[in-house]
């Protein structure tokens, strides 16, 4: 299992040595603690329709195995019809105040919006005003099938600072500043590798339990209509919702649905996010998609056919080169 994939992309821009990993690594002064590439905050929407949702999960479980990051947030939800309405918070509201003028369980609130509560490192009771909350219907109690949070990890390591180029140097000066560079970077790219490699070691059984939990989920008997425009709106805009409440490099993964391409997305709805769009069978999809996001203030927006899904999936959420 490669597992470190999304914790080495910086290693060329590291200008750091560092001691030996240690449980709280002392900081010296011609040190700075390493620090990694942003953890994945991935929301990932798969269709049940026609038999599809194997298939689909069985690409999930390929993007987990293919790596995965500290503090790593994932959270797997169906396509469906809708997921409930939406409130905005207000100063001095708390979940079970919501919950409460909506009829609804505090249990029920914080299940439909786990982006709310430690997935996202928070205490449920912590909430501010202006953050979106959505407010299940009842009509789709099965939507959210996997939230999950990966641990921390080891603690990144101590990498010492590039020396400074020296003013006029001498031939000889100039080599001995060119020997401590490359001495410094190669130690860099050792102590990184190693603390990659405990990364990997650390992630592993996290990753083991999510794809045994994909597993659990593509057994099941689900049942549902064919995707259309007002469906596949209604499971981006609570999968917006979940985004703008976690950290990290946020995407938004559409597995299934895509085909249905809005004509248009709200502004500012996926400030942040990349946007992914895989298994299109619809030639003008990939257009209309782009057209459509135009104002979201996505950061990037990635649309594979069939045949793109099954070859680069796990390399655009990673960013695998």
């Amino acid at each position: 299992m490669n597992s470190v994939k999304r914790v080495s992309g910086l290693l060329g821009l590291a200008a750091f040595a560092l001691p030996a990993l240690a449980c709280n690594p002392v900081t010296r002064s011609n040190e700075e603690v390493y620090q990694p590439p942003p953890s994945l905050a991935l929301v990932a929407i798969v269709d049940p329709s026609q038999g599809r949702l194997p298939a689909q999960l069985r690409q999930l479980q390929d993007v987990i195995k293919s790596g995965a990051t500290p503090n790593e947030a994932i959270v797997v939800m169906l396509l469906e019809p809708s997921f409930g309405a939406t409130y905005v918070v207000q100063k001095g509201d708390s979940l079970s105040s919501i919950a409460a003028a909506h009829g609804l369980t505090l249990a029920a609130l914080e299940a439909a919006n786990p982006q709310l509560g430690p997935l996202s490192g928070r205490n449920w009771k912590l909430i501010y005003s202006g953050e979106h909350v959505l407010l299940p219907n009842g009509a789709t109690p099965g939507a959210l099938l996997i939230a999950s949070k990966a641990p921390t990890g080891p603690p990144p390591p101590n990498l010492v600072r590039i020396p400074a180029a020296p003013n006029n140097p001498t031939d000889y000066q100039r080599a001995q500043h060119e020997h401590a560079v490359a001495s410094a970077t190669s130690t860099n790219q050792s102590r990184i590798a190693a603390w990659n490699d405990a990364v990997n070691q650390a992630l592993q059984p996290w990753q083991a339990q999510v794809v045994a939990q994909l597993d659990g989920v593509s057994a099941a008997n689900t049942v549902a209509r064919q995707p259309d425009a007002s469906m596949l709106a209604a499971s981006l805009l609570a999968a917006q919702i979940t985004l703008q409440g976690l950290k990290g490099r946020r995407v938004l993964l559409v597995l299934g649905g895509g085909d249905a391409a809005p004509s248009s997305l709200p502004a500012k709805s996926l400030d942040g996010v990349e946007l992914v769009i895989a298994n299109l069978n619809d030639a003008g999809a990939t257009a209309r998609w782009e057209s459509a996001a135009t104002t979201t203030g996505a950061v990037s927006v990635t649309a594979l056919d069939a045949a793109l899904t099954q070859l680069k999936l796990a390399q655009v959420v990673d960013h695998q080169t």
